[in-house]
């Protein structure tokens, strides 16, 4: 069964990966939802075990006990964009029995953007035909997800997501529609093992004014290590991104045209309410802090950028 999985993963990966996919088309899909991901450095795809599974790894619907909601807000690079996201996680009973679904929403956007013009359009800039500040703008992208996974056994879960994408940039917009694959294998107690093939036969965005870009196949797999002792539980858990766009020198290692990105992430949590979280994402620091009380959790985690700004996000987690 696993076997299957993984050559339909391969399949879809290079039968549909297209030649001219863009680089970087996606990249607003890629900041990573949940402060308790965040704060492990975006390693999450051998855990999701919540609601942002619809983001990280459809299959980990199957692993929520019971209907949840997250909540997400970020301040991401200095305040420069505004992140936020909701997710429901649904499970179903009767004949749908081990299967679960999931539904979210994720917005990413800003404003200040300068929109500039020439007093006399056509005729070139000089002193007396300087640009000028015609209006500001602002930028918002969307991603709105309906997810399936299904529990084969208690080792095996697998999923999907159907996604829909808006951008409204200014005075344009685009819209497109792709899918994920998700697959999560426990082999013991301790250990699982994680794949999320998204836009898994590529994503077409397509503008308004004739413009196209297309989102290429990308892989994330991983796994995630627990013990327990006593009163705590620890997780350490890794992830690779694979992109296949030629990123090269954008990405930590590449190889022609496969690029790799690592994720690394550590959890100690106390008596399963209180947490503290450590991770690398990409290279840089993350960190983190959660406390449950009965159905309600509440994260906190923080991401330092060698470039931009730093980032601050906070989660609410609902048990219904």
């Amino acid at each position: 069964m696993i076997r299957k999985f993984l050559f339909l993963f391969i399949v879809l990966l290079f039968v549909f990966n297209k030649a001219y996919s863009e680089k970087y088309a996606g990249e607003f899909l890629n900041l990573g939802v949940g402060a308790r991901a965040l704060g492990m450095g975006g390693a999450f795809v051998a855990i999701s075990d919540d609601a942002t599974a619809t983001y990280w790894n459809p299959a980990g619907l199957a692993r929520v006990p019971s209907q949840e909601l997250v909540f997400m807000h970020s301040e991401t690079f200095g305040s420069l964009l505004n992140h936020d996201f909701i997710a429901w996680a649904i499970p179903l009973h009767n004949r749908f029995e081990n299967s679960t679904l999931g539904l979210s929403l994720m917005r990413l956007g800003g404003g200040d953007i300068k929109v500039t013009d020439l007093p006399n359009p056509g005729q070139p800039i000089s002193s007396t035909n300087r640009p000028y500040v015609k209006k500001e703008a602002g930028h918002a992208d969307y991603l709105l997800t309906f997810s399936f996974a299904k529990q084969k056994n208690p080792k095996l879960s697998f999923g999907g997501n159907a996604k829909i994408i808006y951008r409204h940039i200014v005075d344009h917009s685009a819209f497109g529609m792709g899918i994920d694959l998700g697959l999560l294998y426990s082999p013991y107690e301790f250990l699982s093992l994680g794949a999320n093939l998204k836009d898994a036969v590529s994503t077409l965005l397509a503008y308004d004014n004739g413009t196209r870009e297309t989102i290429s196949p990308s892989l994330r797999t991983g796994f995630s290590l627990s013990k327990g002792y006593r009163d705590f539980n620890f997780i350490f858990t890794t992830e690779t991104e694979l992109n296949f766009e030629g990123r090269k020198y954008a990405a930590q290692y590449w190889q022609g045209d496969i690029s790799a990105d690592m994720h690394y992430g550590w959890e100690v949590v106390y008596l399963k309410r209180v947490s503290a979280r450590l991770g690398f994402d990409v290279g840089n620091f993350s960190a983190g802090g959660g406390l449950s009380f009965k159905k309600f959790a509440v994260d906190l985690a923080f991401l330092n950028h060698k470039e931009l700004d730093n980032s601050y996000r906070v989660s609410l987690k609902v048990k219904l």
